[in-house]
């Protein structure tokens, strides 16, 4: 393994990263659109390709403004897409692209609770309705969270209750967070019974097949492979399967504290296995057409987004669970390895 799959490994869980979190530094940067570091570290380049002089080294969770994204020569062949930014160029693998947006606050909120998205780059989640209160969790952009509570902070300001399915319980200020309305996680398509998804591991990309056409293409991050007894295995259960339980946020955790990962809010979680894996979004990486997960399949936020709402069974906004089995199983999910 080469340095830079080591550096993978350990960052896979908000566990580890915590060891190295630094301080929450606002206001952000300025600008419509912004990146965030997801890497230890990572070099800023004078131009869009590994060869060029390093310009400065950026760190885990600093944030950036965006200006463009440039096609270059990748740090690895996967992926030649690069970030420019006023320091110098970012290889886009080892930044989320993020929003700074805060939101109008809610009047009130519901008992059941309301889906909610994070909106800005991160905000600290705290055991209390007090920034002077320990920190549970960062919570970062793209993240699904429920929140079931409106509080006052000790100068007054709005913040809101986040409570998951796990009860993990945490206060954040209420502006970094936009309600998900019902009707964005209505079914979308024609209905049809006939849905596949098909996942290539080789290619690193899935495709959303309905009645025969193709109707959604990404790019994944599918589990790792290894060499066992001269044959390669992969993470990612191979072979056709179903979808048996869809949740619009799930809290993933397993593992040790050092090896292991502990990820709230990971939203559009499409379970297809008995073994756990699904089709989730991703916000702790940008590295997608290359393996990076213990055997689910990664995707953009938005591409969870379209798959979650493509594909069967539907979701109702409450619970935002459901679990559909035999003889009625949802759509398939065929991975392919080749």
């Amino acid at each position: 393994m080469q340095r830079r799959d080591v550096l993978k490994l350990g960052a896979m869980g908000l566990g580890a990263l915590a060891l190295r979190r630094k301080p929450l530094a606002q206001p952000f940067p300025t600008g419509d659109r912004l990146c965030r570091v997801t890497e230890m570290e990572t070099t800023l380049r004078a131009g869009p390709r590994p060869g060029t002089s390093s310009v400065g080294i950026r760190h885990f969770d600093d944030v950036l403004p965006l200006l463009r994204e440039v096609v270059g020569e990748g740090v690895q062949r996967h992926n030649h897409v690069w970030f420019e930014t006023p320091e110098g160029y970012l290889w886009s693998s080892d930044a989320q692209p993020v929003h700074d947006r805060p939101n109008p606050i809610e009047a009130s909120i519901p008992p059941d609770g309301v889906w909610t998205e994070v909106t800005v780059p991160f905000v600290e989640g705290r055991a209390q309705a007090d920034p002077a209160s320990r920190v549970r969790y960062r919570l970062y952009y793209s993240m699904v969270l429920n929140v079931n509570g409106r509080v006052s902070a000790p100068d007054g300001s709005p913040w809101y209750r986040v409570e998951d399915e796990n009860g993990v319980v945490m206060f954040a200020p209420g502006e970094s967070f936009r309600v998900i309305r019902p009707e964005e996680i209505e079914p979308m398509g024609t209905g049809a019974e006939d849905k596949v998804i098909h996942v290539n591991l080789d290619r690193q990309d899935l495709s959303a097949v309905e009645d025969g056409v193709e109707v959604y293409y990404c790019r994944i991050a599918s589990g790792y492979a290894f060499n066992k007894d001269g044959q390669r295995v992969w993470n990612t259960p191979i072979g056709q399967n179903w979808t048996w339980r869809k949740m619009v946020s799930r809290h993933m955790s397993g593992g040790d504290e050092l090896s292991g990962y502990d990820l709230p809010g990971v939203g559009w979680t499409i379970f297809f296995s008995g073994i756990g894996a699904a089709v989730h979004s991703t916000y702790w990486h940008n590295d997608f057409g290359t393996p990076r997960s213990w055997g689910c399949i990664n995707v953009l936020p938005e591409d969870a987004r379209w798959l979650f709402r493509w594909s069967n069974p539907p979701v109702p906004y409450r619970p935002g669970d459901v679990t559909s089995l035999f003889p009625d199983p949802g759509t398939r999910v065929i991975v392919h390895e080749a």
